[in-house]
């Protein structure tokens, strides 16, 4: 028995032997690959050193010329701490993007820390005045007189009664109706903001942009009460803007449709009921009452898609129970999916070439796509709309007709705002005009030498006033 134990013993201490020969056989391993893997990474390392020393040598040496650094190197706006390149830089940084003043402040400031650059980083506040300056500079410096202008012009509801009236100028000469225009194309003419706009007060504003620039064969627009009324009593041409034009037919066409309407209600619903649940992935897209009809594209493009995977066999029982009411409108979705390939396609055309006899023709055969009842209806309406526009300016040979670029203006500027409802329009509205700056250096260091804050509070006094979250501090201050 003893002999038996001694034995169990040994085997034991055997074991306990081999386990910690093992663990030492694997520690040694990891340590190993440990020990490859530093020596690899000190090598890939010391390699990046190298080439980033070549790098720099090779970039002091282009540097190194025997004259002079450049003036325009050197150079800064009068009164000013920063260089024209860093200010140049950081303002395409903030007017082409949505980024918000503080975002784009900071971006500088890390992009300076990893080029190891020693240079200072302008502040938030820095940033938005050059904007503020910018903006106010395109705005108010002097238009050429001319017989040839066209404007595009619209107001946008910002809080309460309180609107924004703005409006866009561009030489007829100018327009390039080889593709849509851009902002730098466009000069802002006016940015007003008031509570109540009547038409007298309309057509004072666009009087005094006529006697600023000269002629104005047409404005392009649409069709809301003060702009209309305003253009009619200032004597201007007014060709309807075509995105609320097909927006307004199908309106016209689906606005007392009991199917189209119960096809919204229960897209609202369905919103509803899965926004919190695990379905949250399947419901469409969130519509704007105002510009439901603007806007319909989108959620005609997810019907169809809903349609799509419901003919498809890999889906799950859950999630085809919730989108299988969607099949009942079939034929609805097809229609107005059929619309709007064909309204696209129109849009596409007439806002990249404009409105001429050319165009109109490959509208019209486009149109005879539409094979519905109510295809054919908003084809005859659209058709009218072509004929009406060119026989408006029957002297031109081409004509915009689309004011989209003050939508985008908007959509950029309201990124800009405050997420509290309370700020109301501020002066960054100033923005809009400063989207349509080409950002030479040369112009950037005119406006901003020649525009002061004290110009800017002046503007902001006169034509947008207090915002409401100001005469609420003021009111809880005192």
């Amino acid at each position: 028995m003893s002999n038996r134990r001694k034995e169990q013993s040994k085997n034991r201490e055997k074991e306990q032997k081999n386990r910690w020969k093992q663990k030492a056989k694997n520690k040694g391993k990891a340590l190993r690959k440990a020990n490859r893997k530093i020596k690899k990474l000190s090598e890939e390392g010391n390699q990046l050193k190298k080439e980033f020393q070549k790098y720099k040598e090779s970039m002091s040496g282009a540097q190194a010329a025997p004259q002079k650094p450049t003036k325009e190197k050197e150079k800064k706006p009068k009164r000013y701490w920063f260089q024209l390149n860093l200010i140049k830089v950081i303002l395409e940084g903030k007017l082409i993007t949505s980024v918000s003043f503080r975002a784009i402040s900071q971006l500088f400031s890390i992009f300076a820390l990893c080029m190891n650059l020693n240079v200072r980083t302008p502040s938030h506040t820095t940033v938005m005045n050059w904007v503020h300056k910018i903006g106010l500079y395109q705005l108010t410096r002097k238009k050429k007189k001319a017989d040839d202008w066209v404007i595009l012009l619209d107001h946008s509801i910002q809080l309460g009664r309180e609107k924004l009236f703005v409006v866009l100028g561009i030489r007829e000469s100018e327009i390039d109706f080889t593709r849509p225009l851009r902002f730098q194309d466009l000069v802002p003419l006016l940015l007003v903001a008031k509570a109540k706009w009547n038409l007298e007060e309309a057509r004072d504003c666009l009087l005094e942009v006529k006697a600023e620039v000269g002629n104005i064969i047409y404005a392009v627009g649409d069709y809301g009460g003060d702009i209309k009324k305003g253009l009619e009593l200032a004597e201007i041409k007014h060709v309807h803007d075509l995105g609320h034009r097909i927006a307004l037919i199908l309106q016209k066409i689906y606005k007392k449709n009991e199917i189209f309407q119960e096809f919204m209600r229960e897209l609202a619903q369905m919103n509803k009921k899965l926004a919190q649940t695990e379905f949250a992935f399947i419901i469409p897209p969130k519509r704007k009452e105002k510009s439901r009809f603007q806007n319909i594209g989108k959620i005609i493009t997810w019907a169809i898609k809903v349609l799509k995977r419901l003919r498809g066999r890999k889906i799950e029982k859950g999630v085809r129970d919730k989108i299988r009411w969607v099949k009942k409108y079939q034929q609805l979705i097809e229609e107005l999916s059929e619309i709007n390939a064909v309204t696209r396609e129109i849009e596409k055309i007439l806002k990249s070439n404009g409105l001429s006899e050319k165009t109109v023709k490959r509208c019209n055969r486009i149109l005879k796509n539409l094979t519905t009842e109510n295809g054919k209806i908003v084809a005859k309406e659209i058709a009218e709309y072509l004929k009406e526009s060119i026989s408006l300016l029957p002297e031109n040979d081409t004509i915009l007709c689309s004011s989209d670029i003050i939508e985008s203006s908007f959509g950029k500027y309201k990124n800009y705002l405050s997420n509290n409802s309370m700020a109301g329009i501020t002066n960054l509205v100033l923005c809009i005009a400063a989207f349509t700056c080409s950002l030479e250096k040369c112009e950037i260091k005119e406006a901003l030498e020649t525009t002061t804050v004290a110009d800017v509070k002046c503007w902001t006094d006169k034509n947008v006033g207090k915002t409401l979250l100001q005469k609420r501090r003021e009111f809880l201050a005192a």
